[in-house]
């Protein structure tokens, strides 16, 4: 009998690529930390640039793995993309036409939780912020 491949613990790619940004984004801030320390002899100029390019370079990186995610978090939802859009398009125009301000807040509220959601990858949240945003228009 042969071994199974599948993977009985499959990695959740939108986790795995913000854990990934979390771990680029911290060690550039170490890197900072690092540079900006007192010492003796302090770096010299070479040195401090040498240093800051890289922390910049980490924060490249943790950048592309943020989009990663979110990318990763768009194909989970794909089915519903269309819906999201249509419901930004309605929020946007509400927002225009509205007079009342507490509406209004309501609205971008709403709109802000369901980014928030997308970004974070957490696909629970954001069929509970689709619903508060449809509720909200």
């Amino acid at each position: 009998m042969a071994a199974s491949t599948t993977n009985p613990n499959p990695i959740d790619p939108v986790a795995e690529a913000n854990n990934l940004a979390n771990s680029f984004y911290a060690l550039s801030q170490a890197v900072d930390t690092f540079r900006f320390a007192a010492r003796t002899p302090p770096l010299t100029d070479i040195q401090a640039g040498q240093l800051k390019d890289e922390s910049q370079a980490l924060d490249n990186r943790a950048h592309y793995f943020t989009a990663q995610a979110i990318g990763a978090t768009l194909q989970t939802i794909q089915s519903d993309l269309a819906n999201i859009k249509t419901l930004i398009a309605q929020a946007q125009q509400q927002v225009q036409n509205l007079n009342d301000v507490d509406k209004a807040v309501k609205i971008v509220t709403s709109a802000l939780s369901l980014g928030a959601a997308i970004a974070a990858g957490n696909v629970a949240n954001i069929g509970t912020s689709v619903q508060a945003l449809a509720g909200a228009i």
